[in-house]
């Protein structure tokens, strides 16, 4: 009896060792590669930016004071503040510019007469040439321009609150942004010899591969050839770009952009100001 117990007993104990788990011994956390970091930034970035509208209500520039220390920015500031100007901010999602152009765009073109915005409306429409001679396909671009001139149509019975609306509903203001920046690549496009000469083409980059990567792809941030590319684009505006940076100077530099071929005749040419502080546009109202 006495080695059946034993037996029991050693029988027991081999069952909870069997079932205990076996500490593993510590591992080194995994290095991050250079790739990993980028992700997990834009991540975090695109976390923060979704807490914010797409587009903002008009703000003082001068409560842009309370996000700067730097002397320099304060500077601009004041000196942009000047004349009760303010700005739009624009949420930081990599369309920034393009979203930031959009919405200036359709708020100037909302106080004119009807028969004026009739005229752009099919002005606009027009643009579809550019595309197609880009070799563009409008089963392609055809959703995107809809977005844009179906809000030409319903323009003239909006108020502004209801046009912030429009552009705060992500199906409509997307889909504009990406209408503008197929324009702009059509234009690089069909001006290949102009624009091929500014394009970085140490690692193989052609024409198209810059539309690809940097214009048509979502989320890219404009840079200054995009921005050139689509007022030639759209020679009907004309725009100013603020920069608020640490640059020489109390004052902001403005870079102006400005089609090389003027608007048509019957049309009208908007100035549209952009506020750049590093890595972001907003609207910049003067």
């Amino acid at each position: 009896m006495a080695d059946q117990a034993l037996d029991a007993t050693l029988s027991d104990a081999v069952e909870v060792v069997a079932a205990t788990p076996v500490s593993a011994p510590p591992t080194a956390e995994p290095e991050l590669d250079d790739n990993t970091i980028l992700r997990l930034t834009q991540e975090i970035k695109d976390t923060e930016a979704a807490k914010s509208p797409l587009v903002g209500e008009f703000k003082k520039i001068e409560i842009l004071l309370d996000q700067y220390d730097d002397v320099t920015f304060r500077s601009k500031i004041k000196a942009l503040g000047s004349g009760g100007a303010g700005y739009r901010p624009i949420r930081g999602d990599g369309n920034c510019a393009w979203r930031a152009f959009g919405f200036r765009y359709f708020e100037l073109v909302h106080d004119l007469p009807q028969e004026e915005i009739s005229k752009l409306h099919k002005y606009v429409e027009s643009r579809n040439a550019l595309l197609d001679l880009a070799g563009y396909h409008e089963t392609a671009y055809g959703d995107f321009v809809e977005e844009t001139l179906n809000l030409f149509g319903r323009l003239p019975t909006l108020t502004s609150e209801q046009l912030l609306e429009e552009f705060n509903n992500p199906e409509i203001s997307s889909a504009i942004v990406v209408h503008f920046r197929l324009l702009a690549a059509a234009y690089v496009k069909t001006h290949g010899e102009d624009y091929a000469p500014f394009i970085d083409d140490a690692d193989g980059t052609t024409v198209d591969d810059y539309c690809s990567r940097h214009i048509e792809a979502f989320a890219v941030e404009a840079d200054h050839l995009a921005l050139s590319a689509f007022v030639n684009a759209m020679p009907t505006v004309s725009l100013g770009i603020v920069y608020m940076d640490r640059s020489d100077g109390e004052e902001a530099v403005v870079h102006h952009f400005s089609s090389i071929e003027p608007p048509p005749d019957d049309l009208r040419q908007f100035e549209i100001d952009l506020l750049y502080r590093p890595g972001h546009y907003d609207i910049f109202y003067r």
